[in-house]
């Protein structure tokens, strides 16, 4: 019989019954018998047939499909190490990053991604050795490197509030401020504006999601927020105008 026993983004604590049935068992979660129970103490996720436990706290633990972005530590001979915010570094192969055919011994690798790059990945895996690999292959803006703009840290478990049912907090907040957002499933979210002013409200809009996802009525005290602000650029002349309410709300985030 299969039956889940939770919402998602559900609080839940260590032994919670969290389904029953033919569901994977993501991370933050275990198995007995047919019955999945949460390990720690966080958010329910649930996609399709998989349910795992997001940490409310702790560093980024990765799992494969996840969208995440990394910043390059390292280039070496056939691959970059990359710097994800997880407790071990990943590793993006040459052979991932780029449908082209590639002559190591006369290709350098920096001129694709170099040292304290940010790209834009997906985790291709992740095994019992904690061995991460990444790809960029697919991935919008190319896998990067991503230009310019500010990279902001938010808690992992807190993402799926920023995002917002339907992608509607984030496209609030892009919409509102004209800026570019991509937000990692690792809590790494990269914000660029054409106007400083409007990227620096947009990662004051961020930061504020994540100390304040607990709570309710979020969605509207952001709104009012970015509404007070743009409103004081535009007394100084460094907008023109506000974009209307009702444009904000509407759309994917991404």
């Amino acid at each position: 019989m299969r039956r889940i026993f939770v919402k998602p983004r559900e609080l839940v604590v260590p032994g919670t019954l969290l389904a029953q049935g033919p569901f994977k068992n993501g991370r933050g979660t275990f198995r007995e018998g047919n019955r999945v129970y949460s390990t720690v103490v966080g958010l329910v996720e649930i996609r399709g047939d998989m349910i795992r436990v997001i940490p409310l706290e702790g560093p980024y633990i990765p799992e494969v499909g996840d969208n995440v972005l990394g910043k390059i530590t390292d280039v070496r001979f056939s691959n970059w190490s990359v710097d994800i915010g997880a407790p071990y570094e990943a590793n993006l192969r040459v052979q991932d990053a780029t449908e082209e055919r590639i002559d190591l011994l006369k290709t350098d690798l920096r001129k694709i991604f170099d040292i304290g790059d940010i790209i834009y990945a997906k985790i291709k895996a992740y095994n019992e050795i904690n061995q991460i690999d990444l790809t960029t292959r697919g991935m919008p803006f190319k896998g990067g490197p991503l230009r310019g703009g500010q990279l902001v840290t938010i808690t992992p478990s807190k993402v799926p509030r920023l995002i917002g049912k339907g992608g509607s907090m984030i496209n609030m907040i892009k919409r509102l401020t004209n800026t570019r957002i991509i937000v990692g499933q690792n809590g790494w979210v990269w914000v660029s504006g054409r106007n400083d002013e409007l990227e620096k409200l947009a990662i004051e809009a961020i930061l504020k999601v994540n100390r304040e996802s607990h709570t309710h009525g979020l969605t509207d005290r952001v709104k009012e927020m970015l509404l007070k602000r743009l409103n004081d650029l535009r007394e100084q002349g460094v907008i023109e105008e506000i974009p209307h309410i009702e444009e904000a709300g509407e759309g994917e985030g991404e």
